[in-house]
C-alpha cells in the first residue's frame, strides 16, 4: 500500500513543501540547522544533542510498520551545543535545588533519534551540521522562550549561520482508534481535521503568522491549548524565542498546503527574518 496516496486519490503537498523550504534555505545559506524536535520529550531540563556526529538506523516506535529501517548519517554541531549549555549557565538557568542546570548539552552516542528530526534531515539537509533540541514536557511558554533566547545567544557566540527549524504540527488531536484508518482520517483535506473548531483555530493562528503578529499568538496560547497543539507548541515557542520572542514581527509564508494527517493540522511555514539576523 502506498501510504502517501489518500483514499480520495490525493498526494501530500508536504514533500514538495520541503523543496520550497530548501529553495529558501539556498538563499540564506545556513551552515547549521537547529531542529526543535516535537517528538523528543524531556522532563526536568532542556536538552541539546551536541554530539560531533550522528549515525544509525531509525525504526519509529510510534509507526514501526510505516517508518522503518531508515539510515541516517550527518555531522552534529558540537561547538554550538556546548555553547548552549554555557550560555544557559551564564543566564542563570538553574533549578532552585542543588543548582541543577536547566539547559544541558548531551553527547551520549546512545541518545535516541526521532522521525521528526530524521525526516527534516532527509528532505532538507545538504551539508549543514545539525543540532537537535528536546521539548521539555513540564515547561511553560516562558520556559520555552527562555530556552530559545539562550540558543540565540549561543549562536551569536559561535561562528556559524543558523536556520532554526521547528518540527511539529499545529492542532494535534488524533481520530480515535476505530476511525484512525478510515477515508476521513487518511484524507489530506481539512475536513479530516479532528474538529471544525480545531481547524478554525489553526486558520486563526496562520492568519496571525502571515501578519507577523506573534505577540497575539502568545496572548491566545491558553485558548489554543484547547486544541492540543503538538508538544505544547514548544517547537514554535522555542523557535520564536530564538527569533526575538514577542517582539519578533517576521511574517509567516506558507510553503505547503494546510493538510490533515489522521486528525492533526500540518503545514510548512517560513518566517521572514529581517536583514542578516
Amino acid at each position: 500500500m502506498n501510504w502517501r496516496i489518500s483514499p480520495d486519490g490525493e498526494d501530500t503537498d508536504l514533500i514538495e513543501g520541503f523543496e520550497r523550504i530548501r529553495a529558501r534555505l539556498d538563499e540564506v545559506e545556513p551552515d547549521v540547522f537547529v531542529i526543535v524536535d516535537s517528538h523528543w520529550f524531556t522532563t526536568s531540563e532542556h536538552v541539546v544533542a551536541g554530539a560531533a556526529h550522528h549515525r544509525g538506523v531509525l525504526t519509529s516506535e510510534e509507526l514501526p510498520t510505516v517508518i522503518k529501517g531508515v539510515g541516517f548519517d550527518y555531522p552534529g554541531a558540537a561547538e554550538l551545543g556546548a555553547a548552549c549549555e554555557q550560555v544557559g549557565a551564564r543566564r542563570g538557568n538553574f533549578h532552585s535545588v542543588g543548582n541543577r542546570p536547566q539547559i544541558v548539552n548531551v553527547t551520549d552516542e546512545h541518545l535516541p533519534h526521532h522521525y521528526s528530526t530524521i525526516n527534516v534531515v532527509k528532505h532538507l539537509r545538504r551539508d549543514e551540521r545539525v543540532l537537535v533540541t528536546s521539548v521539555c514536557q513540564t515547561a511553560k511558554p516562558h520556559n520555552f522562550m527562555e530556552f530559545g533566547a539562550t540558543i540565540r545567544e549561543a549562536i551569536d557566540l559561535v561562528d556559524c549561520r543558523v536556520a532554526v527549524l521547528g518540527s511539529g504540527a499545529m492542532s494535534h488531536r488524533f481520530h480515535p482508534f476505530d476511525k484512525i484508518v478510515s477515508p476521513l482520517s487518511l484524507s489530506y483535506k481539512p475536513h479530516g481535521i479532528s474538529s471544525k473548531e480545531a481547524y478554525e483555530y489553526d486558520m486563526r493562528v496562520l492568519e496571525l503568522w502571515k501578519e507577523g503578529r506573534h505577540a497575539d499568538v502568545l496572548e491566545r496560547y491558553p485558548d489554543y491549548m484547547r486544541f492540543f497543539p503538538e508538544a505544547w507548541f514548544g517547537h514554535y515557542l522555542i523557535m520564536l524565542g530564538a527569533l526575538g520572542g514577542a517582539d519578533f514581527k517576521g511574517a509567516g509564508r506558507p510553503m505547503s498546503r494546510y493538510e490533515n494527517q489522521v486528525g492533526t493540522g500540518n503545514i510548512h511555514v517560513w518566517f521572514e527574518v529581517a536583514g542578516t539576523q
